[in-house]
C-alpha cells in the first residue's frame, strides 16, 4: 500500500519566539489525539515542520480529522521523494495530465519552498527546472504557464531530511492549539451566540468547559438535550470537555415571586454568573466566557452588562461583543452549530419574561431585590445538584444526532 506524507502547517505559532516550542509540542499532542483512531499513523516534528506518515487509504480521513484541530493553518497530502528534478517533473506530469484530460486546457505553475538552505538550487531555480520539464512534455496538449492565476499549482517543499511534492492545500482553523492558554468556563445556552463564543476561545488556545442552566420543571427536556448536542459538537474541536448542568428552576421561581418584574432577567444573569464563578474556581478555570454582544437584547446593554459582571471577581471574556448577528450566524454555520441552535426549544431566560425588562438597571436596586429572597441558600442547593457530563463519553452515542 503506497504511503503518503501529511505536511501540517501552522502560522501564528511561528511568531511565538522563545515560547514557540511549548506551542508546537501542544499542537503535536493535539494532532496525535485527533488521529488516535487511525491505525499505523506516525506524527513527527522535524526542523519546525510537522509531518504525518499515513497510507493512501487513510490520508483523506486524516485530513478530515485535522480540520477540527485549532492551531493548524493548512494540511497537504504529499509524496516524499528524492530532490531530483526529473523525478519531481515526472510526478508533476502525471498529475497535470489527469487535469488536462478533465479540462482540455490548463494554466499551471510550480512553487518551491526551500527550508534546506544547503540545497544547491534556489527556489526560483527549482521552479524553472521542474516547470520547464513539465511544459516540454505537455505544452502541445493544452498546458500553459500562469504565475498569478494558476488553475493548478505543483508545490515542492525541500527540507533538510526529505523533499515533499503535493498539489493540494486544505485550510485549517488556524489560531493556537487547545491547552496552550489554560482553561475557561463558557455559559452555554441553546442559542446561536454562546456556541460561537465557545469556539472562539478554543481557537485562542483555551480548553473550554461549559455550564448550562436547566429548567426542565417548566420547559421540559428539549432544551437540555439540545445543549448536550451543542456541547458535543463543540467538543470535536478540543476533546476532554465537560458540561456542567445546574438546576435553575427554584432560583427563577424565587426571583419571580419576590423581585421586581423589570429586573428579572438581569437578576437571572447575576445568579448565573455567581454559580459559574463557583464552578470555575472549583474546576481551576481562569475565566468565564459568554456570548453577549452589545445591544443585541435588553440584558446586553452596557449598563446591564456592568451590573452583571460586578458580581464575580474573575475575568469575563466576550469574544462576540462587537459582532453583529449576521457575522455570528456565519460563524455558527461554519462550525456546525447553527442548525442545532435554530431548533425551537425555549431556554431558561425566556421563562417568566417581563413585558418591559430594564435596559438600564441600577446595581443598588438589584441588590435590594436580592435581599428579598435567599439567593445564597438557593445557590448552595443548586451547586449541590450539579450534573457533570464528560463529553468524550458521548463520542459513540448516535441517538443525540437523530
Amino acid at each position: 500500500m503506497q504511503n503518503r506524507t501529511l505536511l501540517i502547517r501552522y502560522d501564528e505559532i511561528g511568531l511565538k519566539g522563545r515560547n514557540r516550542r511549548h506551542f508546537e509540542n501542544q499542537l503535536v499532542r493535539n494532532i496525535r489525539n485527533s488521529l488516535k483512531r487511525i491505525k499505523n499513523i506516525q506524527i513527527e516534528k522535524i526542523h519546525g515542520r510537522i509531518l504525518g506518515r499515513v497510507n493512501l487509504v487513510d490520508a483523506e480521513n486524516a485530513i478530515k480529522c485535522l480540520s477540527f484541530v485549532p492551531g493548524i493553518s493548512s494540511v497537504s497530502i504529499g509524496i516524499t521523494m528524492e530532490p531530483d528534478f526529473d523525478e519531481i517533473a515526472a510526478l508533476g506530469i502525471s498529475l497535470v495530465r489527469d487535469k488536462l484530460k478533465q479540462n482540455g486546457q490548463l494554466k499551471f505553475c510550480v512553487r518551491t519552498r526551500r527550508s534546506n538552505k544547503f540545497f544547491p538550487s534556489s527556489s526560483k531555480e527549482v521552479d524553472f527546472e521542474v516547470g520547464s520539464r513539465i511544459m516540454g512534455e505537455l505544452s502541445s496538449e493544452g498546458l500553459s504557464v500562469s504565475l498569478n492565476h494558476p488553475e493548478f499549482t505543483l508545490e515542492i517543499e525541500i527540507g533538510v531530511q526529505e523533499t515533499i511534492v503535493f498539489d493540494n492545500r486544505v485550510a485549517g482553523l488556524s489560531g493556537l492549539p487547545v491547552g496552550s492558554s489554560g482553561q475557561v468556563l463558557s455559559l452555554l445556552s441553546g442559542g446561536i451566540d454562546s456556541p460561537v463564543s465557545t469556539f472562539k476561545l478554543m481557537t485562542r488556545g483555551c480548553r473550554v468547559h461549559s455550564i448550562f442552566f436547566d429548567n426542565r420543571t417548566f420547559l421540559g427536556r428539549g432544551g437540555y438535550d439540545k445543549v448536550v448536542r451543542l456541547a458535543r459538537t463543540l467538543n470535536r474541536f478540543q476533546g476532554r470537555g465537560k458540561l456542567y448542568v445546574i438546576p435553575f428552576q427554584d432560583i427563577q421561581v424565587a426571583i419571580r415571586d419576590f423581585c421586581s418584574d423589570s429586573n428579572r432577567v438581569v437578576l437571572y444573569r447575576r445568579m448565573m454568573y455567581r454559580i459559574s464563578h463557583a464552578i470555575a474556581e472549583l474546576k481551576k478555570c481562569d475565566g468565564l466566557v459568554t456570548g453577549e454582544s452589545v445591544g443585541q437584547v435588553a440584558s446586553q446593554t452596557l449598563k446591564n452588562l456592568a451590573a452583571v459582571s460586578c458580581v464575580v471577581p474573575m475575568s469575563v471574556f466576550r469574544p462576540l461583543i462587537g459582532m453583529n448577528k449576521h457575522e455570528i450566524i456565519l460563524n455558527a454555520k461554519k462550525i456546525g452549530t447553527y442548525e442545532i441552535s435554530i431548533e425551537e426549544q425555549p431556554d431558561c431566560c425566556s421563562i417568566f419574561m417581563p413585558s418591559h425588562p430594564t435596559t438600564r438597571s441600577k446595581i443598588k436596586y438589584l441588590e435590594l431585590d436580592e435581599k428579598r429572597y435567599p439567593w445564597e441558600k438557593l445557590m448552595v442547593e443548586a451547586l449541590g445538584m450539579v450534573e457533570t457530563i464528560n463529553l468524550d463519553d458521548l463520542d459513540d452515542l448516535d441517538d443525540l444526532d437523530d
